[in-house]
């Protein structure tokens, strides 16, 4: 029995010694080894701030003729912590790198860098993750409701939005019922993302409502009100809807003197139409002139109406150099009296007046 255990103390001490002369001579030779990471980077998207640490494991291979040894993992900052496979690999083996980042007081956005750092023939090799953490929700009062959902408001305003962006906001929820509540969304257009965080709330457990707003994915301007079905447990309620509402306007600020110099130039005729004293059954119509007096196409936009009662539209669109159309104006009196001021926003590819108002405006009798 003591001759068995000396044998197995033996053994275990000539196994440490061979690993360790092995591990010197592969550090020495690492230069013939070559580290493969066949995927650098991990998105986790979306993190709740409040539930934890999360980690991703990388995989690498030794694609060279020696083993490979890892030195080191370096990171960018103390919420991310790396661990790695510390013994040699050998060729054509695999090991892994894991990654593993704390959300808590990092609300927000995140890009981080990771560093590995070997004698390989390409030492310095990069790992980066990502994704968005989500704070948790603020338990504050909630004035508004959504069928049996207590909401900070039902109107969400992401103000303005250049074209080619992507906006977004979070708005808190509540379920300050007794039983539980499923939130869910229909007739959601493609330019609008919604996700309920958690989808189904407890009672007296809040929640937000995420909205993403994708400006590329509309072809309109200017003001853009959706109001988008809310569904609760499974059922759809006519006047239960979030209303979402953006400003989108075209991106001037990169242009160059030069490029603002040969832009085109919306020039119009008149800003308004007074019509003094109309009848109520007689509608009224006006041609607003617009003229393009720069050296590039003037493209309108968008012409919009203040009120249902007042139909535009333009002639045509696009206006080449000196060309002019006109925008027909149509003012429908029909159940109303006193005075009147309609607006009409017309919104164009002109850097230096990219919006302009127009109004028709009089006294409709009795």
């Amino acid at each position: 029995m003591r001759f068995s255990e000396k044998t197995r103390g033996m053994r275990a001490l000539i196994a440490f010694i061979f690993i360790t002369i092995h591990t010197i001579l592969s550090g020495q030779n690492q230069e013939n080894a070559i580290l493969v990471l066949p995927v650098n980077s991990f998105d986790f998207r979306r993190i709740p701030e409040d539930k934890g640490k999360v980690n991703h494991k990388f995989f690498f291979t030794n694609a060279g003729t020696e083993p490979l040894i890892i030195n080191n993992v370096r990171t960018t900052c103390g919420c991310t912590v790396p661990s790695w496979t510390k013994d040699p690999v050998l060729p054509g083996n695999e090991g892994f790198i894991d990654i593993e980042f704390d959300p808590k007081g990092r609300p927000g956005a995140f890009h981080k860098t990771v560093q590995i750092q070997s004698a390989a023939q390409n030492a310095n090799m990069f790992l980066t993750i990502s994704g968005m953490v989500m704070p948790p929700p603020e338990r504050v009062d909630l004035p508004y409701k959504l069928g049996d959902l207590h909401v900070k408001s039902n109107h969400v305003n992401l103000g303005y939005l250049y074209k080619g962006d992507t906006g977004s906001e979070n708005l808190i929820v509540a379920n300050h019922t007794s039983h539980d509540i499923e939130v869910g969304f229909i007739e959601v257009p493609p330019h609008i993302m919604l996700f309920s965080d958690p989808q189904v709330l407890h009672p007296e457990e809040y929640g937000q409502i995420e909205v993403r707003y994708n400006t590329e994915k509309i072809d309109d301007w200017d003001v853009v009100v959706d109001q988008i079905p809310v569904i609760i447990n499974g059922k759809r309620n006519s006047n239960v809807k979030l209303t979402v509402t953006a400003n989108i306007r075209e991106d001037f600020r990169s242009l160059t003197q030069e490029q603002i110099a040969i832009a085109p130039i919306a020039t119009y005729t008149a800003d308004s139409m007074n019509y003094d004293t109309i009848t109520r059954n007689d509608p009224v119509e006006y041609k607003f002139l617009v003229r393009n007096d720069g050296q590039s196409d003037l493209v309108i936009r968008a012409v919009k109406a203040s009120c249902g009662c007042t139909a535009v539209k333009p002639a045509k669109n696009i206006l080449a150099p000196g060309d002019s159309a006109y925008i027909d104006a149509v003012f429908y009196p029909e159940g109303r009296s006193g005075d009147f001021k309609n607006g009409i926003t017309i919104v164009t590819n002109d850097p230096r007046l990219y919006k302009k108002y127009l109004f028709l405006e009089g006294y409709i009798k009795n």
